[in-house]
């Protein structure tokens, strides 16, 4: 139904002002969402606050290389920050990255409290859990 992945502040803000394009790298776990999913965007560093949500329109695997020729306009980080990225992780320039391309951007009204905190590896929401986090 939708997954949860911390991302900085103005990482966000970048999404909220039009850049649709988001990228992670994901271990062998990906997760498992498909077209249509939600993705909710939780603020690092933040006491478990989500602030805003957009619906998966693709989902692609994509090298750095791959991303940035295809989508670097949208894209919601900078070519540097993609670099730095996958050099922090220690990742060689032919690892694909998960590509998610976004419709339906909304930041919330007020930010809405998960129940725990998420890691960088993210977290899946069943549709019960995710009906909950947008009553809180």
């Amino acid at each position: 139904m939708a997954v949860i992945y911390p991302l900085l502040p103005e990482h966000i803000e970048r999404i909220f002002r039009g850049k649709d394009v988001f990228c992670k790298y994901v271990g062998k776990g990906a997760p498992s969402i498909k077209e249509g999913s939600k993705l909710i965007f939780y603020a690092s560093g933040s006491r478990f606050e989500a602030l805003g949500e957009a619906t998966i329109k693709t989902i692609e695997f994509l090298t750095p290389e791959e991303i940035i020729t295809k989508y670097e306009n949208r894209l919601f980080i900078t070519k540097e920050e993609l670099d730095n990225y996958r050099n922090q992780r220690n990742r060689p320039p032919e690892k694909k990255l998960m590509v998610l391309s976004l419709s339906n951007i909304k930041k919330y009204d007020r930010p809405r409290k998960t129940s725990k905190t998420v890691t960088m590896a993210g977290q899946t929401l069943s549709k019960t859990e995710y009906k909950k986090l947008l009553s809180r």
